[in-house]
């Protein structure tokens, strides 16, 4: 996740691998590395600027105008021009593995619009038992004319999220205190404007999106031609993960199946090496005079069946939450978090993300960031998997720093590679790709918590220790 469309995605991700430091990694603390990787991974699908190669259409730009022709399908021009509403429906295919770790974590960013025309970013949780797999239906409808929207997601015919838009108000199917699902109405407020780029709310990627910056370009690479199932040619784009990992780590990466006729996106596949962990594809795109699906959602809570046991994958609401206070953060956090005292003097204002915890649900973590003039910016991640999971690693690390408040500073080989995935999962706040030679340490505090602190480029002994420092418990 990540955090997510633009946030896009805010920090997200599963990764069965064993965590080494230096040249051991103790057992135990691979989900967690996993599950950050993940995260990071899912919150780094890059649709960026077109760029350009001798030769031909380099990579990137190629994945730049499948993004483009993705979110002409909902202009109604291009490969669906006519009047009509444009319905789209794709397949998740959680696809069978081996490896328990990768079957319970798999998961997806998923986004929805509320009535005050914000967006929200929940969590489509994708577990499985060990070689088994299954598909999750995602059908969208759009009105190009009026703005009206509605998306569905079902396994085995039976409703597990919906979020729509009639032109008046705004329909979301909800859990109630006794655990049914029903479909809950919210008249928009005065102002709301229907999603002006809906391919980010509806779109085969949509919750995954983040900029991809041209001097990234090396991240993005051609894996070849394939032959769709309906005989149409296409290239595959490999999207990789933006910081490499330790020795033995599987490479996270999306390929992207992109059709030549159209450029549209026909499948996206997330792998960790040569392993399959899910599929997303699309089987259909047309337009039709009504949709399937109300505006309104009607009909929907007899679909969903009263409270019968849910399928196997679960929305987790909220999975992001932009801008909170530090008040906030002191009453969500199941433990003791800290702030910054003083901002560092080379960046501004801090902003403050919460975000669900992927390692430890329904645990939050929380992001504190300062975006810098000079691109030094700088991110303090706080997260009960971090706390239960990380004391283990500071033995295999080396004490460089302790505060006259006690918060101990530790450093070891992966320094730069956790400042590189803190940094990349931050890029909605701080928008900058990580630099070739970020600073990063482990720290402790003296309530026994361990935040991680990134800073994007190097800082002084003095700098450094002026941050440490500055430590102090959140208050509410």
């Amino acid at each position: 996740m990540s955090a997510v469309t633009r946030i896009s995605a805010a920090e997200s991700q599963p990764v069965a691998a064993r965590l080494r430091a230096g040249r051991v990694w103790r057992p135990g603390l691979g989900v967690a590395v996993a599950a950050l990787l993940l995260i990071a991974a899912s919150l780094s699908i890059y649709f960026g600027r077109p760029g350009s190669e001798d030769g031909g259409i380099s990579a990137l730009s190629l994945l730049a105008q499948a993004c483009a022709a993705e979110e002409r399908l909902f202009r109604g021009d291009g490969v669906l021009a006519g009047d009509g509403v444009v319905q789209l429906v794709n397949e998740i295919i959680v696809t069978p593995v081996s490896d328990a770790a990768w079957a319970r974590m798999r998961w997806l960013p998923l986004v929805s619009l509320e009535a005050t025309g914000k967006s929200r970013f929940h969590q489509l949780t994708l577990p499985a038992e060990v070689g088994k797999g299954y598909t999750v239906k995602d059908q969208c409808r759009y009105d190009p004319a009026t703005g009206r929207f509605a998306r569905l997601l079902t396994v085995d015919e039976r409703p597990i999220f919906a979020n729509s838009y009639d032109g008046k108000a705004v329909f979301s199917l909800e859990t109630s205190a006794e655990g049914a699902l029903r479909v809950v109405k919210h008249p928009v407020a005065e102002g709301f404007q229907p999603p002006k780029n809906p391919a980010e709310l509806l779109g085969i990627a949509a919750g995954l999106r983040s900029g991809l910056d041209e001097k990234e370009k090396s991240l993005v690479q051609d894996a070849g031609e394939a032959t769709l199932d309906d005989g149409s040619k296409a290239r595959v784009v490999k999207a990789s993960f933006p910081t490499e990992g330790p020795e033995g780590q599987p490479d996270a990466h999306w390929l992207f199946t992109i059709r030549q006729d159209d450029n549209t996106i026909a499948k996206m596949e997330f792998m960790a090496g040569k392993q399959s962990l899910l599929v997303v594809r699309r089987v259909k795109t047309e337009t039709v005079g009504s949709p399937a699906v109300a505006w309104d959602l009607a009909g929907i809570e007899s679909q969903a069946g009263g409270t019968r046991p849910a399928p196997k994958p679960t929305i987790v609401r909220n999975m992001v939450i932009p801008n909170v206070s530090v008040e906030h953060m002191a009453e969500k956090a199941a433990f003791k978090t800290y702030v910054l005292a003083k901002d560092p003097p080379w960046a501004g204002k801090p902003e403050i993300t919460d975000i669900l915890d992927v390692a430890s649900p329904p645990q939050r973590m929380f992001a504190i960031t300062y975006r810098a003039q000079d691109g030094r910016h700088v991110v303090l991640i706080q997260a009960h998997s971090y706390n239960k999971m990380a004391g283990p690693l500071t033995k295999m690390c080396k004490l460089v720093y302790q505060s006259p408040q006690g918060v101990k500073v530790w450093s070891g080989p992966q320094d730069k590679w956790l400042a590189g995935i803190l940094l990349q999962s931050a890029r909605a706040t701080i928008k900058d790709p990580p630099s070739g030679n970020p600073t990063g340490y482990l720290l402790e505090t003296p309530a026994g918590t361990f935040p991680a602190l990134a800073v994007n480029g190097q800082v002084t002994e003095e700098e450094l220790h002026a941050l440490v420092d500055s430590l102090v418990p959140a208050k509410r």
